[in-house]
């Protein structure tokens, strides 16, 4: 059985680790995370587990399952409590540190208490911070050091520290102010909060990619039974059955038509704009749009074997296949944690057994626990969110959305960006491009087209600026033309064939070369003599020939991956001057073509709009989805391009990899401190109120050094 469940605490790739781990201890069940999307997808035998049991497997190890909207709700309500508290209760503890370093302001006698501290530390740690005590037991129980550890290591040893100095002050009447490090405690978990809690937002700007492609299947079908329509849900409806789909209702199922003709939408699908001409014996595509006439379809696919469920599950396993990125802090918690953990372990038993001479344990113990404080992850905490928040909100002004922190750490290795060509490359509807012989006659066929809904006729009108005249005997001659009286006057607007079918003489209009240039060719006939020949085409951006030519003059190899036939495909391509190019390629088809292009040592990016990119938009090593195109898209992507400049891609990029440079500048900061303070603290010289100052000097630096992103400024320039 297969089982995709919604987590709300999803952040990285350190989470899907810990969840994984812990599942393969489980027997009969194995969970897969999806990180973007916040989502397990488990396989598992139905008979020992089902959906709630799942649930309660994952809230054992720290994470929330979301069954429904009232549930994503409440783990947002959540974590917004668990910030204001952290907030709330790490304030007055903040009031009191800067007495401790030496600034003369009052603060309450009673706040400087060590046990009135104590008592306001305990719920931010215990409480506020327990997500972070079980993702650490986890991610230590499956031998995955992450940020969690980090945390959990250093919030604890300040808190043990500060309850010692506490209890010893007390024990021996002491008159100086004891050092604690309560407040480092509450400053790191709140950090560490707001972090999560920016990310999460960003995130939630777009809407689920799964969720919203099931939504898109039909929920019901009209079905032919004993000779009467009757209305059943989908899942009712089995292989063999006969549906009847009237103009403008969506095709429930996958099948073939029986009976009827019709222009079928299948642009949601294809991502082709023009309208398929469908008639018996024509296969049909689920969740496409019947335009014009009732069709008589008999069923071939149902449930998880319909077109649309392919997609969707592609979408699933790609995402799995995709490896995920481990966060830089991630990579460093692996590294940092055992070492500190190693150098305060060796400083407590240097003090033990070279220096203490016959002091207390207390005298090794400080020193050991000081190691760890100093290395609490204030600083590396910050380092990523803070400059990912400026960097997003350069971004954002320039109209390019990123959903994740992930992209800003691979952008820079792109070697290869394919395109989706309708509506990416192309604008993604069809223009009339030229007129070729009586231009005066366009009148006759603009207002002809005025009264059909085909994207061509569209493209017609569009381009006609004069005045209509009226129609009498409009006929539409399905996949053929259309017809009608104009002023008195027999016109008809159609395909080659069909002025052929009609005996009407073409010869005079050099029709071949507008097809070899992947143009559709219409003839209108006034009275029985062809007048004119239009060609149309769907037009290249603007922006699309210069941001190919920018990419190769970086190294970095286009490719072009479309559903459009081969002679199309080709001309774009040789216009945009991409050398590689794949054609006639179905939705599931572009993600393997982004894999063979991957397995051939190339990170990829894949540039898209429509329902048919989103397997391809999330197989790629980073999918940019075109912000006019499709939810689906968006959804799956990992950066959304607002507008339709091309260029958007190159500055993405561009601004990635200053943002990474930034993070790298801002560990250098945390690590500096760390590098400097650790060896102070395991020989016992360094003064705690430094170690303070030191810990508030660090997060500055990361801060100011995050704003300082915002001096960036683009060079690419699209030229258009």
């Amino acid at each position: 059985m297969r089982k995709t469940i919604k987590v709300s605490n999803i952040t990285c790739a350190q989470c899907a680790k810990s969840i994984e781990s812990y599942f393969d201890t489980l027997d009969d069940v194995d969970a897969k995370v999806l990180v973007t999307s916040k989502k397990v997808i488990f396989n598992y035998d139905e008979e020992k587990y089902d959906e709630d049991k799942l649930g309660d497997h994952l809230r054992i190890i720290g994470y929330y399952p979301i069954f429904n909207n009232e549930e994503q709700l409440k783990a947002k309500k959540k974590d917004i409590i668990d910030l204001v508290l952290a907030f709330i209760f790490t304030a007055p503890l903040l009031w009191t540190m800067f007495l401790h370093l030496g600034f003369d302001i009052w603060v309450p006698e009673f706040l400087m208490d060590g046990y009135v501290q104590w008592a306001i530390t305990t719920p931010i740690l215990f409480f506020v911070g327990r997500r972070f005590f079980f993702s650490a037991y986890h991610q230590l129980k499956g031998k995955n050091l992450g940020m969690d550890v980090l945390v959990v290591i250093g919030t604890t040893a300040a808190y043990i520290y500060s309850i010692i100095e506490t209890i010893t002050f007390e024990a021996h009447g002491e008159h100086m102010m004891p050092e604690l490090y309560f407040e480092t405690t509450g400053v790191i978990i709140l950090m560490v909060l707001i972090g999560n809690f920016f990310e999460n937002r960003v995130k939630e700007k777009t809407s689920d990619a799964l969720q919203s492609l099931i939504s898109l299947g039909a929920k019901e079908a009209r079905v032919l039974k004993d000779g009467k329509e009757v209305m059943v849900s989908i899942d009712q409806v089995k292989k063999g059955d006969v549906l009847i789909v009237l103009a403008n209702e969506k095709v429930p199922l996958d099948g073939f038509v029986l009976d009827g003709k019709s222009y079928v939408d299948e642009a949601m699908i294809t991502g082709e704009p023009m309208p398929a001409f469908k008639q018996e014996g024509d296969t049909i595509i689920g969740s496409s749009m019947n335009t014009v006439n009732t069709l008589k379809i008999e069923v071939t696919a149902v449930g998880s074997d319909t077109i649309l469920s392919h997609i969707i599950q592609t979408v699933e396993d790609t995402a799995l296949i995709k490896p995920k990125a481990q966060r830089i802090a991630d990579k460093i918690a692996q590294m940092f944690v055992p070492v500190v953990v190693v150098i305060s372990i060796l400083t407590f038993l240097a003090w033990v057994f070279l220096v203490r001479g016959g002091q207390s344990l207390t005298v090794a113990f400080a020193p050991a626990i000081a190691v760890l404080v100093i290395s609490c992850p204030c600083a590396l905490g910050l380092a990523t969110p803070t400059s990912i928040s400026v960097g997003s909100g350069i971004a954002f002004k320039e109209g390019i959305l990123y959903k994740g922190g992930e992209f800003f750490e691979i952008a820079n290795k792109i070697s290869a960006v394919a395109f989706d060509k309708t509506g990416t490359l192309t604008k993604g509807h069809p223009e009339l491009s030229a007129i070729i012989g009586d231009e005066d006659t366009l009148v006759y066929a603009a207002s002809l087209e005025k009264h059909s809904n085909h994207p061509i006729a569209k493209a017609i009108t569009d381009a006609f600026e004069g005045d209509i005249l009226e129609v009498s005997d409009f006929e539409v001659l399905l996949g053929k033309g259309i017809q009608g009286v104009v002023d008195h006057k027999k016109v008809v607007v159609g395909s080659p064939n069909l002025m052929k079918e009609l005996g009407f003489d073409t010869k005079a209009f050099d029709s071949i070369t507008y097809l070899s240039q992947g143009k559709t060719v219409f003839f209108t006939a006034i009275d029985g003599k062809v007048v004119h020949m239009l060609a149309v085409e769907d037009p290249l951006k603007p922006s699309a020939q210069s941001v190919i030519k920018e990419l190769k003059r970086r190294g970095i190899t286009p490719y072009m991956i479309t559903g459009d036939q081969e002679l199309t495909a080709k001309y774009i391509a040789k216009e945009l001057g991409i050398d590689h190019v794949f054609y006639e390629v179905l939705p599931h088809e572009k993600a393997e073509k982004i894999k063979e292009i991957q397995d051939s040592g190339k990170i990829v990016a894949f540039v898209g709009d429509g329902i048919n990119d989103a397997p391809a938009l999330k197989m790629a090593d980073v999918g940019f989805a075109v912000g006019s195109g499709s939810d689906i898209a968006i959804d799956t992507s990992d950066v959304t391009l607002m507008h339709l400049d091309l260029g958007l891609v190159i500055k993405a990029i561009d601004l990635s990899l200053a943002t990474l440079k930034n993070i790298y500048m801002n560990f250098l900061w945390a690590f500096s401190y760390n590098i400097i303070m650790i060896p102070l603290a395991a020989i016992g010289l360094l003064n705690p109120s430094l170690a303070g100052i030191g810990m508030g000097f660090s997060s500055i630096m990361v801060v100011l050094n995050a704003l300082s992103l915002k001096l960036f400024k683009f060079k690419y320039q699209t030229e258009e």
